[in-house]
């Protein structure tokens, strides 16, 4: 990950005991109206179009306050009134994208801010510089690599210092599930997903895996269901972060890990199918929350619990008609074994219910394509069983920016689920989006227990490289997830009367 470091504004030597050199870069930030902080900077501000909008632009060959240096630059900062957490980001990956393009291997960024926003000015720089996953032997890359180290000038470098551990975890864990999703469903598969939870071992977490004899002794026919066709077995992790009070009842966090999804004997389109090796974007974000409330020593008990497995196409899958049982007992017809992801979540929360007793359950998955065309590709769909629940996630949501929209569990509609021979068919046809039959499905395994779930189908990956981020897996989720776990540690979850 890139260097960050702080210091204060008034600090006669930043770069510390090198001097400046040609890869290194000096930005200026530009308030609203075109106004630098430092006077003398306006005519290159004016020049490299910045007035004080969104916007990073560098010229080469130019003089720092502090002498030669590689490039000199501005970036807007817009109104100081409004200049909140979730801007500075986006001043930082304005920032980061502009260093990219121009090969700097040292960014000064002189934006005289708080320490509280300075901090979340350095995440967003990483965020948009560091590059996705490439396996090529050639890098034919439009950008240059990302800067090897930032320095923040703010008001208080040692508060600012004593700040960035925690939000430098939460960046480390989106880059950590990045790489899990982009990675090929040949190198990270159920195995590989299980030797990726298992590397949390070192910083206490405990690490439990049922694999298939397991999930048949235990009943989780629906998650064997889906993986039965592949040659790698499915699995069910449970990664365990013990918090203050190993006796808690935890907050659980399910993932859907469906390395690669063909559909199944419901087989998927040609067009765009290996793009389902990222349909295990809700178990990456789930593990990569658990690892920041490891590295941030939470005092809450958070489980991550990955539901993994290939639904593969072969002898041995699960037909449509085909009746499976769940963990807690329910008989499920399977009527399409493209509707794979929500058969596996239902297993892994009855299994959480019955296990861990949580305080609250909240799944993550790339459920549906319904709740991409009804939100797009900035929002994820959120159903929840419980107002409170419901308040709980949004709140995380507007904390992090990672965009939730509330969409209701169609009670009414639940005729649309029975079956004939079972006690509840999988999914539904009809004129319903298939957004809230999923969710009107898993709702029936979470029961009384407080639950959410989140449907990011739509946000999991960035359709186009912009400057505020790089074509690919955002991670997304595991900042949203982190900032619940954040609230829970401020206000822990009480039960009250389900709303």
């Amino acid at each position: 990950m890139i260097r960050v470091r702080f210091a204060d504004r008034a600090d006669p030597r930043p770069w510390g005991k090198t001097s400046l050199g040609p890869g290194d870069a000096w930005i200026i930030g530009v308030r609203a109206g075109g106004h630098p902080l430092r006077p003398g900077w306006k005519r290159l501000a004016r020049g490299l179009g910045i007035a004080g909008a969104p916007g990073c632009a560098l010229s080469a060959a130019a003089e720092s306050p502090r002498g030669a240096c590689g490039f000199s630059g501005a970036v807007g900062l817009g109104d100081a009134a409004e200049l909140t957490a979730r801007r500075a980001e986006d001043v930082g990956r304005h920032v980061g994208a502009a260093c990219c393009r121009r090969g700097v291997r040292r960014v000064f960024v002189e934006a005289d801010l708080f320490p509280e926003i300075a901090v979340h000015l350095a995440a967003g720089l990483i965020l948009r510089a560091t590059p996705q996953l490439s396996l090529k032997s050639r890098d034919d890359n439009d950008e240059a690599p990302p800067p090897e180290e930032a320095v923040i000038l703010c008001t208080d470098a040692r508060r600012a210092e004593a700040l960035w551990p925690r939000l430098a975890a939460e960046v480390e864990a989106v880059l950590w599930a990045r790489r899990l999703i982009a990675e090929p469903a040949n190198r990270l598969t159920p195995e590989a997903m299980q030797t990726e939870a298992e590397s949390l071992i070192p910083l206490g977490v405990k690490v439990t895996v049922l694999d298939a004899a397991a999930l048949e002794a235990r009943g989780l026919g629906l998650l064997l269901a889906v993986g039965r066709a592949s040659a790698h077995p499915p699995r069910l992790i449970a990664a365990e972060w013990p918090g203050a009070d190993p006796a808690e009842a935890p907050l659980v966090l399910v993932g859907k890990g469906i390395t690669f999804d063909t559909g199944g004997i419901s087989i998927k389109p040609a067009e765009r199918m290996e793009e389902m090796k990222g349909d295990m974007a809700g178990a990456a974000a789930a593990l990569a929350a658990l690892a920041v409330a490891a590295k941030t020593a939470s005092p809450r008990r958070v489980v991550a619990l990955l539901a993994v497995a290939e639904n593969a196409v072969g002898g041995n899958a699960t037909r449509p008609g085909d009746v499976a049982r769940a963990c807690d007992g329910s008989s499920v017809e399977i009527v399409d074994t493209d509707a794979e992801g929500r058969l596996a979540l239902a297993d892994a929360i009855a299994y959480a219910r019955a296990t861990f007793s949580p305080a609250l359950v909240a799944d993550v998955a790339t459920l549906t394509g319904a709740v991409r065309r009804a939100l797009g590709t900035h929002l994820a769909g959120l159903f929840a069983n419980r107002d409170d629940a419901a308040a709980r996630l949004e709140a995380a949501a507007a904390d992090s920016g990672e965009g939730l929209w509330r969409l209701p569990l169609p009670g009414a509609d639940e005729d649309a689920l029975k079956s004939d021979i079972a006690d509840i068919k999988n999914c539904a046809w009809g004129t319903v989006p298939d957004a809230l039959h999923a969710a009107l499905f898993l709702s029936g395994f979470a029961g009384e227990t407080p639950w959410a779930h989140l449907d990011i189908a739509g946000t999991a990956d960035a359709p186009a490289d912009t400057p505020l981020e790089r074509k690919g897996p955002r991670g997304f989720g595991v900042r949203l997830f982190a900032a619940l776990i954040r609230s829970l540690e401020e206000t822990p979850w009480s039960s009250t009367p389900r709303t």
